[in-house]
């Protein structure tokens, strides 16, 4: 298995280039990276001023050339990737934006959770991506996720999901 370190939040800005130096994949779970009462009000008087501002750094461990891994907190939090894709590109919460500088572009996440996270867990070969000889995997989405706004793909409904290739969620096509 690859080395990942999953749960990030905190990451010291002297250790992101790391991640690539070492083969790590990053696995984050950014639907929390919102300015919101989990990251302001319950975090921010126990860090350090500087240690504050580097929450969720995703964007900095993907310009250092680190692999991200989507990942989400279920069920503590959503298992719907298009919520947890919206706050890693907008970062918005009640309280603001938490740290525009590290907004994830939408195509980086879709590849975080899908060939990243097959790759964290040494299934490249078999699951990740659609490709000949791989298990066919994958649902029909109510929309294009990569033409509309944030919001409007936040709000992306799944069809149906085939998974090894059998009709698993919605209406047999």
């Amino acid at each position: 298995m690859p080395h990942t370190i999953t749960h990030l939040q905190l990451i010291r800005p002297e250790d992101i280039p790391r991640f690539h130096e070492l083969g790590v994949i990053a696995s984050f779970q950014l639907y929390w990276a919102s300015a919101g009462t989990d990251t302001i009000e319950l975090v921010k008087p126990h860090l350090d001023p500087a240690l504050y501002e580097w929450q969720y750094p995703a964007r900095s461990v993907l310009d250092e050339g680190g692999i991200l891994a989507g990942a989400s907190d279920w069920p503590v939090s959503t298992a719907n990737v298009f919520q947890a894709i919206y706050q890693a590109e907008t970062r918005k919460g009640p309280e603001g934006v938490l740290d525009a500088s590290q907004r994830v572009p939408r195509e980086a996440m879709l590849y975080a959770y899908t060939r990243n996270a097959a790759r964290a867990l040494k299934e490249q070969d078999r699951i990740g991506s659609i490709a000949p000889g791989k298990q066919a995997d994958f649902a029909l989405l109510d929309r294009d996720v990569l033409t509309g706004t944030a919001e409007e793909a936040r709000d992306t409904k799944v069809l149906w999901t085939i998974v090894g290739g059998k009709t698993v969620y919605g209406a047999k096509p």
